[in-house]
């Protein structure tokens, strides 16, 4: 019913895509990359990750260091990696947190913004703050668009999970796939397929998003819909198997 006015938090470029979660009680987190100016905005890159214990009031790195807000320094104290020198693009797809409340970033990573096959390999990525530093994995899930979107699920030390449309599905190199689930036993160094979700579709599925404090039976929801044209589209939901 009440809301503040808006605050500036970063004016990095061009803008920013983010996503945002609630880590621990009181603490909320945020990982965003950056429009480089002149190149628009299809272009996308960098990570960055900052965070808040006192509901917005202040803003700090992973380390805990405070900063000064707006953020406008392209390799300010929040990025976690420079992929810009890399010239690659990112994609955000997720962010949790482990049992110690430390944020777990899921993205992607592309040569270029458009879709087909001379921008492959499109990595699905992940970068953990283990308390002193960023570790970045990825290799082992490689989808055929930048908007093949899942989540990523903790659920202890040696069991991560992700649920996303990482397979090839009917519309190849269109947004979304087929929907799989794929599991980590050592922190995302590497990942296995445990079992594909769909098959067999008339459309790709994307953007399957993780309902907060997920019930085991309801522990996804995406939609489909045809990537090249005008279609119906439905809603599904998966449980933790």
């Amino acid at each position: 019913a009440n809301w503040t006015e808006r605050r500036l938090l970063s004016c990095i470029g061009e803008g920013h895509y983010q996503v945002s979660r609630e880590l621990t009680p009181g603490r909320i987190g945020t990982s965003f990359m950056y429009h480089p100016k002149g190149k628009g905005l299809n272009h996308r890159t960098n990570l960055y990750y900052m965070e808040s214990d006192d509901f917005g009031q202040t803003w700090k790195t992973a380390d805990g260091r405070k900063l000064e807000l707006p953020l406008k320094d392209i390799h300010d104290p929040t990025l976690v990696h420079d992929y810009e020198s890399e010239k690659l693009l990112v994609y955000i797809q997720d962010m949790t947190c482990d049992a110690d409340g430390r944020p777990v970033i899921l993205y992607t990573t592309s040569k270029g913004y458009e879709s087909g096959p001379k921008n492959m390999p499109r990595t699905w990525t992940t970068a953990r703050w283990t308390g002193t530093a960023w570790e970045i994995h990825g290799g082992d899930i490689v989808a055929d668009n930048n908007y093949d979107t899942g989540s990523i699920y903790i659920e202890g030390k040696d069991l991560w999970r992700i649920i996303g449309p990482s397979q090839d599905g009917p519309q190849a190199y269109n947004p979304g796939g087929e929907v799989a689930m794929w599991l980590s036993r050592d922190q995302g160094k590497s990942w296995k397929l445990a079992r594909p979700m769909t098959e067999k579709s008339e459309y790709n599925h994307s953007y399957v998003r993780r309902p907060v404090d997920a019930n085991p039976d309801f522990y996804g929801f995406w939609a489909d819909g045809h990537g090249r044209k005008p279609s119906d589209s439905r809603l599904y939901f998966c449980n933790k198997e």
